[in-house]
């Protein structure tokens, strides 16, 4: 009996503290951020950004967005997501932060990001891109304030420094 007790309490403690961790560290909205294009989630994909967060799509030969306010990105992310299941598109993101500035309750984030996508009985295609990123502590964890990206080229994101946020399997 005590040793079932015990093994609950760990069970429970491990998963508190999991919980805890999730929610104090940094990387999280970008591991978050990864899943949601593993999985075309776009409501997962909404809950790493403030209600009022901003995301800025600032590409090569296109005109720049703002997408303003979390309901406007996740419908944003919803359109994105669905024309990827449409077609039976994967879609796999990796990020590189190569500078992190914290001042209290904010984050400066700048770095790269590598998306794969895959369509069936397709080569895989890869993209490359920049972003700098303003990250608050809102709601118990870290969320995107400001989410601004660019292309970039592949000898850029590969010649940075740095270890890249952990991907889900």
């Amino acid at each position: 009996m005590k040793f079932s007790f015990c093994i609950v309490c760990l069970v429970i403690f491990a998963f508190v503290g999991n919980a805890q961790e999730k929610e104090l560290n940094p990387n999280t909205p970008y591991e978050d951020f990864s899943l949601a294009y593993a999985t075309l989630d776009a409501a997962t994909l909404s809950n790493v950004y403030t209600e009022d967060g901003v995301l800025l799509n600032l590409y090569d030969g296109s005109n720049p967005n703002s997408v303003k306010g979390v309901t406007n990105i996740k419908a944003y992310f919803e359109a994105f997501f669905s024309r990827s299941k449409e077609t039976g598109q994967t879609l796999k993101l990796e990020f590189k932060i190569t500078d992190r500035q914290k001042e209290e309750n904010i984050i400066y984030d700048n770095g790269f990001y590598k998306l794969s996508s895959k369509l069936p009985n397709q080569p895989e295609r890869v993209g490359y891109g920049k972003l700098s990123t303003v990250l608050v502590h809102d709601q118990g964890r870290w969320k995107f304030k400001v989410d601004s990206n660019t292309n970039t080229t592949k000898e850029e994101f590969e010649n940075a420094e740095v270890g890249a946020i952990p991907q889900p399997n």
